[in-house]
């Protein structure tokens, strides 16, 4: 099968799957907007009150990217055992097709769902603490920093397909480090904020850049790093992380091919 035929395919399947599912979709519309909302008044309990408006925003944005990046993991790693139970990848085996391409098409269903609730908690919290939710520093940059964890995400997604055809082990298992990002990884609080040892550990995580982008289109606060070097190294992270997943999803596929994908039981 020609390359863009089978990539035609698998768009169509994921939107086929999507529209038989529709009301398992709105059901996950309404669980990521409870849990945002959990979230954010959560965190905006311990707020001072001179600091709330600036502390709203950051927390808003934070909460969502860091909800994106689960989504990501849950919605492509956590789909991967179903894939292999209805023999979806010993079928696109057969047709000469990669399934990992296949099981990544799962970012149209994760897409979707966050380009839908985001609008609905932002109105939610605009009647909470005004329209200031809606109002942004620089759009281009927000929507560069959301494009750089939404590629992240995908990428790392991806990277525990490949890991869990290979190991049996389910790829939300393998994920380890997602409930440590918010905090550690920067998406929650401004690298500068941050004490000097997590701040360098922060720094380490290309997350963290795609958080700094987006805040700086939000509020206009300057990166640690200054913005003009920030797009340089979330372009390096992006090309380092491209390489990676290459070669992983290269060898793992190829080992598939040989040996067959071991069984992935649910979590």
């Amino acid at each position: 099968m020609k390359s863009k035929q089978w990539f035609k395919a698998i768009i169509w399947l994921h939107l086929l799957r999507l529209s038989r599912y529709k009301y398992g979709f709105i059901n996950m519309i309404l669980i990521d907007t409870m849990w945002y909302m959990i979230f954010i008044l959560g965190a905006l309990m311990f707020v001072p009150r001179g600091e709330f408006i600036e502390a709203s925003l950051i927390t808003f944005w934070g909460i969502m990217l860091w909800i994106m990046l689960n989504n990501w993991v849950w919605l492509i790693s956590g789909w991967t055992w179903f894939a292999l139970a209805a023999g979806l990848v010993d079928e696109h085996i057969i047709h000469n097709v990669n399934p990992l391409v296949f099981i990544g098409g799962r970012f149209i269903t994760a897409s979707l769902i966050t380009i839908i609730t985001l609008p609905i908690v932002m109105t939610i919290f605009s009647l909470m603490i005004g329209p200031t939710i809606l109002t942004m520093y620089n759009v281009v940059y927000v929507v560069l920093g959301i494009l750089l964890m939404l590629v992240y995400a995908t990428l790392y997604a991806i990277n525990l397909v490949a890991i869990s055809l290979r190991t049996s082990i389910p790829g939300v298992m393998l994920d380890v480090s997602t409930i440590f990002l918010y905090i550690g990884g920067g998406l929650g609080v401004p690298v500068y904020k941050m004490p000097s040892i997590l701040r360098y550990i922060s720094l380490s995580i290309p997350y963290t850049h795609a958080a700094e982008i987006t805040r700086y289109g939000v509020l206009g606060i300057e990166p640690y790093i200054g913005l003009y070097n920030e797009i340089i190294v979330s372009t390096m992270y992006l090309s380092v992380l491209l390489i990676i997943t290459y070669i992983i999803v290269k060898r793992v596929t190829e080992y598939v091919r040989k040996h067959g994908a071991r069984a992935i039981g649910v979590m």
